[in-house]
């Protein structure tokens, strides 16, 4: 039991706990242990809630005895540290905010303490979550657990080597241009990026206003749908949320036969590893086979969207952080570096990037009114190791977020799934993005995929 409750499920714990065959108090116990023993090997977290989680998980043995059987009631969480709670430090990953203590909850704080789940602590993060490495030299680099050697992909890279070594069943991270899904491919979890708007950003530190979004990373689909039906829905507080029906997230039913999969034959398959082309058009076939429509198309204009991407992000983010340049000499070169390069893109750009990024909309939408999802490789390259990251202009460190940026611009739901491993036994990711609003259809084939495979099962040695 003490081994294999650290890869448990949301609803197989929550049926130990009904059961009465494990509290709350003891598992957060073993997770507490487990962080003690791990962390230091693996620095996935910057502030551990010792005495907090311990607190929680009573409270949440009183609820269960109560009659509670809320799914989220003791499921052992850890918080992106973007994310405020109250009384808490919430320092980016920065100097800068070392002492930056949150005077009230964000939404998802509030989400998971009504939920009666247990917070163990604050995850590690690339400074201002403004990198795709997972690099970060104020806080120290994450390991990724399936090499210690290798970078876990960011800027959630805290939350993914958290899930993915076990020291808590479910994370929150951040995404504005892959910052969920790059980490939980490079880590062999599933990350899921809701559409833009769904899960509410109050209380979250922003870098891009236009892109950013928030969403849950797990060992699997059916764990972030899970926590999606906790933190979803309308927020009145936060001017970027969007109303969603009370049914957003109930079980719906398909027939795969009418499920559209479409698979780009241009960008997402140009230059990218032999191992990983290989290992998504196995998965393709899959699919196929399983009786899903899948069709080869071809979308000519995702060639903009990096330009596009950097357009918008780069004056957002310096805008964002104009009071915190005062201390300059505080920030990480790499972060520093990006955000004066936001500098040379006038007002006039910017706008010209906006409109862009309108267009670009306007042509996705046109291609997913014929298609319900669109399969893709997660990211281009395989794992790079970390010796060899340290310059932030490395081929593998500009093609990361090459195809996950694609969909921070359209706003659409986008998962990351474990689909393979190279020669190396490095995690391979998947990704599947669908059509606005249409989370749950993204999360249900993300689902039907993971039934039928063992890839988000498999887990690094510890």
């Amino acid at each position: 039991m003490n081994n294999e409750v650290f890869y448990k499920s949301i609803n197989e714990l929550n049926k130990l706990y009904l059961e009465k065959k494990l509290s709350v108090v003891e598992a957060t116990d073993l997770f507490n242990k487990r962080i003690s023993n791990l962390n230091k090997k693996y620095n996935a977290y910057l502030d551990i809630y010792n005495l907090e989680s311990k607190l929680d998980a009573s409270n949440a043995d009183k609820k269960i005895k109560n009659g509670d059987s809320n799914k989220l009631t003791g499921i052992l969480v850890g918080l992106k540290d973007l994310v405020d709670i109250e009384n808490k430090v919430t320092s980016a990953g920065s100097k800068i905010l070392k002492n930056n203590i949150a005077n009230k909850n964000s939404k998802i704080s509030d989400d998971f303490r009504n939920s009666n789940s247990v917070i163990l602590g604050k995850t590690n993060l690339v400074e201002f979550a403004f990198g795709t490495l997972g690099m970060n030299s104020s806080t120290d680099t994450c390991r990724n657990p399936w090499n210690t050697d290798a970078v876990p992909g960011g800027s959630s890279s805290g939350s993914a080597v958290a899930v993915s070594s076990g020291m808590c069943t479910i994370a929150i991270g951040t995404d504005t241009g892959g910052s969920v899904r790059m980490p939980a491919s490079l880590c062999g979890i599933t990350g899921f990026k809701p559409s833009y708007g769904v899960v509410s950003r109050r209380g979250v530190l922003d870098l891009s206003w236009s892109m950013d979004h928030v969403g849950p990373m797990a060992r699997s689909a059916e764990d972030c749908l899970e926590v999606m039906k906790v933190i979803a829905g309308f927020d009145i507080n936060d001017k970027y949320s969007y109303r969603t029906k009370p049914d957003f997230f109930d079980e719906k039913v398909f027939e795969r036969k009418d499920i559209k999969i479409a698979v780009p034959k241009n960008y997402f398959f140009d230059d990218i590893d032999i191992e990983i082309k290989d290992t998504i058009l196995e998965a393709v076939n899959k699919f196929d086979n399983l009786g899903y429509q899948v069709e080869e198309i071809e979308i000519p204009f995702v060639e903009d969207g990096r330009k596009i991407n950097v357009g918008v992000l780069l004056p957002e983010a310096l805008s964002i952080h104009n009071n915190y340049l005062k201390q300059s000499e505080k920030y990480t070169k790499t972060v520093i570096n990006r955000l004066l390069g936001g500098l040379g893109i006038s007002s006039e750009e910017y706008l010209a990037a906006s409109r862009n990024m309108s267009k670009f909309n306007y042509q996705m939408t046109k291609v997913m009114n014929n298609h319900d999802l669109i399969l893709t490789p997660t990211v281009p390259v395989k794992t790079p190791l970390i010796k060899n990251s340290e310059n932030p202009n490395t081929f593998e460190a500009n093609s990361m977020g090459k195809f996950t940026g694609v969909f921070n611009l359209t706003g659409q739901p986008s998962i990351s799934i474990p689909a393979g491993r190279t020669k190396e036994k490095m995690p391979i990711g998947l990704m599947l993005s669908g059509k606005i609003m249409e989370d749950r259809k993204v999360l249900d084939v993300a689902m039907d995929f993971q039934k039928n495979s063992d890839h988000h099962k498999l887990r690094p040695i510890i």
